[in-house]
């Protein structure tokens, strides 16, 4: 045989009977090998926490660019930041952004449940809507009184969206 030629061996086991069929192939040039093998599942994972409810968590496109954890109004199949004296748009309320987006991109938004952020440092009791979509734990004194939710802890909070009552 030629030093510059390529000897492969191919073995392929038959599961049923246990035996291997071999077959030989001789290149002159190596070739690119690739190998395969037969893989059996593993063992499974741990649950990962469950998420949101059907229905409490949506996905559609931004309108502008989004940041993560503010308020947001939908308009036409794209969201939007609401501002808590946008009288417009304020019975269009959709919910809390849960990540961050550039115009056009998705963007997911929790309509309900617990959202847990470690970068909050709420003070246990009522979050409104404040201005261009932040959450605020103070009561607005004009404009629109749009209740989000109630923190129940440092870093969470609850979301049940109320009704807009409009301030005079």
């Amino acid at each position: 045989m030629d030093a510059d030629a390529y000897l492969a061996v191919l073995e392929i086991p038959d599961l049923e009977t246990g035996e291997v069929e071999r077959e030989y192939l001789v290149s002159l040039q190596q070739p690119e090998v690739h190998a395969t093998t037969v893989a059996e599942q593993g063992p499974p994972g741990r649950q990962g926490e469950p998420g949101p409810a059907g229905g409490a968590a949506v996905q559609r496109l931004a309108g502008e660019t989004l940041s993560a954890l503010r308020v947001v109004y939908e308009l036409g199949g794209q969201v939007f930041y609401l501002d808590y004296r946008d009288a417009e748009h304020i019975d269009l309320l959709l919910g809390v952004t849960l990540t961050a987006a550039d115009q056009g991109q998705p963007v997911n938004v929790q309509r309900l449940g617990a959202v847990d952020d470690d970068g909050w440092s709420w003070q246990p009791g009522r979050v409104w809507l404040g201005a261009d979509g932040a959450l605020t734990q103070t009561y607005p004194d004009e404009g629109y009184d749009v209740l989000i939710g109630a923190a129940v802890a440092s870093g969470r909070l609850l979301l049940n969206l109320q009704d807009p009552i409009e301030l005079e």
